[in-house]
């Protein structure tokens, strides 16, 4: 039934016959199911022109779409809605042309979603060392920003497959080229996430117990690869953060069981520095590092990656010392001193670059 009435809502918009509620409607199921990106960007490529050819026979070309779906029909019927058809100004080519548009996307939906399924193996990657980030561009035109200690993984051929794939270990900021026939899916280790042509940014490092998404431009579907068939939607400025096994705080653990998958979704704010706004997700694409009141604990793995070294914090008091600022061209000493003219501590860093912090 919902399908139906997204097909009825979709031919009166092509028609020009939706009223605003209609329209309102429209855009809520198409906000409710999971693929709405896709619907939307069908629909914007869908365009009627108000003449057929003379040699066309319209009530013949109906005729046969209608036998053809009578079961589509036949639900019009029963919902009670067979004015909507038969009585309406519009066109029949235009209603059969509709359908037909549907149908085909769906069909082409499907297809996709199945080949995406399948087994994907990569034939190059590409790793950033340590202390490095560095801008790649993959042979369909995508832009992608590698962070330290990360690696991506592709196909030379992606051009010539039903979808554009890669496979991300570590962190990376994406500028995916836009082609509405073949989308664009990233694979991690906890997520996949699928989009047609946007701006992201997905930090997902082998171990790390938080897998974090966050969109610039544009609109992303994310998925769980424990949970394939669940969906969520991204919009711009939104970030997620997927964290998995989270222990439960009811006092008596039996009577409630451990949340699997806890994912925080919430609009990301810019960080305000010297009368600068930076995004702290996506400052590292510019070579900043950005940290908005920060413990010196929350901190330390951040500074780990940036620097490459191990962080050992003694004192408790330090540990919940916060920090807001920016790191650009700093060296670790330079930090750390300019860290020190905020809160008193002191710090060693050895030979094998550890920074012991009391």
């Amino acid at each position: 039934m919902e399908q139906e009435r997204i097909i009825q809502l979709i031919t009166r918009k092509l028609a020009g016959e939706a009223t605003p509620q209609e329209l309102r409607e429209l855009d809520e199921w198409l906000l409710s199911f999971p693929d709405a990106l896709y619907y939307e960007e069908v629909l914007n490529q869908i365009a009627f022109k108000n003449e057929l050819p003379e040699e066309t026979d319209i009530d013949k070309a109906f005729n046969l779409h209608e036998q053809k779906y009578s079961y589509e029909f036949d639900g019009y019927k029963d919902a009670g809605q067979p004015a909507t058809i038969k009585k309406s100004p519009v066109k029949r080519w235009l209603i059969a042309a509709s359908f037909i548009a549907i149908s085909s996307f769906v069909f082409y939906f499907l297809y996709h979603k199945n080949n995406a399924t399948a087994a994907y193996v990569p034939d190059t990657e590409i790793v950033c060392g340590k202390r490095m980030r560095k801008k790649i561009v993959l042979p369909d035109g995508t832009n992608v920003w590698l962070n330290t200690n990360s690696k991506l993984q592709y196909n030379d051929s992606m051009l010539y497959k039903d979808c554009r794939e890669v496979r991300l270990y570590g962190e990376a900021f994406f500028d995916v080229a836009k082609d509405k026939k073949h989308p664009f899916i990233i694979h991690t280790q906890k997520i996949a996430v699928k989009v047609l042509g946007t701006a992201f940014n997905i930090k997902a490092y082998p171990g790390d117990a938080v897998t974090e998404t966050t969109l610039i431009r544009g609109l992303i579907e994310l998925s769980l690869n424990s949970d394939p068939q669940r969906k969520i939607l991204l919009r711009p400025k939104e970030k997620l953060a997927l964290n998995e096994n989270v222990p439960n705080e009811h006092t008596d653990k039996r009577l409630v069981p451990v949340i699997h998958n806890q994912m925080v979704i919430e609009n990301i704010e810019p960080v305000e520095i010297s009368n600068k706004d930076y995004f702290e997700e996506t400052s590292w694409v510019q070579n900043k590092l950005v940290f908005k009141d920060e413990s010196f604990e929350e901190l330390a793995p951040k500074l780990e990656k940036w620097y490459n070294v191990t962080f050992k914090i003694n004192n408790k008091a330090v540990a919940n010392y916060r920090f807001t600022g920016i790191l650009e061209n700093e060296t670790l000493t330079q930090a750390l001193t300019g860290m020190q003219i905020i809160r008193p501590f002191k710090f060693k860093i050895t030979a094998n670059d550890v920074v012991t912090i009391n």
